[in-house]
């Protein structure tokens, strides 16, 4: 049996993290409640933090609609319009790309206290034995099992393109396209179609490096913490 570490008297130590002495079952299970409680609540501060954030930037996007329209009633589309597009749609794309960014890291944020209360949830399960029927939610700890507790029962690669984050990267690609499509028209005086194509063709390319650089932020925070606790083979 390993010898209990005893801190010297008087020094503050403490025991050193993942030693082998044998835990206190009581004490064990009420650090558990305690953290699974923690990151409840901080599970629920990433979802309302991108709420927030996403209301935000749409509420921006409309409010800059609005203005444009005044604007274009005003100037009669003449140059204070165009100077006017021209400020307030490219800041728009930079603030739809900070919102982007925080968005996906909530998201991994939200997958990643998910994969850690799965886990208590998996101790609990052991502890429960055969009356682990009564736990409805996964005691796995992988993305499936995570995905499973939050009803997600057909992960899909296509899932990535569901999330608010992905709404945010196609709002925030055609505003960046418009800006382009704007710059044109009035730098070039190309024509309605012509600007529009340009504006097209930015805006495609920024959807895509959206979903890329979401997709590999995913993949790399997935490699971060290895399950304990993993599904069973499918089928």
């Amino acid at each position: 049996m390993a010898e209990r570490f005893v801190p010297p008297a008087g020094t503050g130590a403490q025991a050193p993290e993942g030693d082998d002495r044998e835990p206190d079952p009581q004490a064990l299970l009420t650090i558990l409640t305690t953290e699974h409680f923690t990151l409840q609540g901080a599970r629920g501060s990433t979802i309302s933090e991108s709420s927030a954030r996403a209301a935000l930037y749409v509420g921006a996007v409309s409010s800059a609609l609005i203005a444009l329209g005044f604007i274009a009633q005003a100037s009669q589309l003449g140059t204070a319009f165009d100077a006017f597009a021209l400020v307030v749609l490219p800041t728009l794309y930079v603030l739809g790309v900070f919102t982007f960014v925080r968005l996906v890291e909530s998201s991994v944020e939200n997958l990643l206290y998910g994969q850690a209360i799965n886990r208590i949830r998996g101790y609990y399960r052991g502890l429960a034995g055969r009356e682990a029927r009564i736990l409805l939610l996964s005691g796995h700890d992988d993305l499936r099992g995570v995905l499973a507790s939050m009803g997600v029962f057909r992960p899909s690669r296509w899932g990535l393109f569901l999330t608010v984050a992905a709404m945010i990267a196609v709002l925030n690609s055609v505003v960046g396209g418009t800006a382009v499509a704007f710059l044109v028209g009035a730098v070039f005086d190309a024509p309605l179609g012509v600007a529009a194509a340009v504006g097209s063709m930015a805006a495609i390319p920024s959807a895509f490096a959206h979903f890329h650089w979401q997709r590999g932020y995913h993949s790399e925070a997935g490699d971060s913490a290895a399950p304990i606790f993993p599904s069973p083979p499918s089928g």
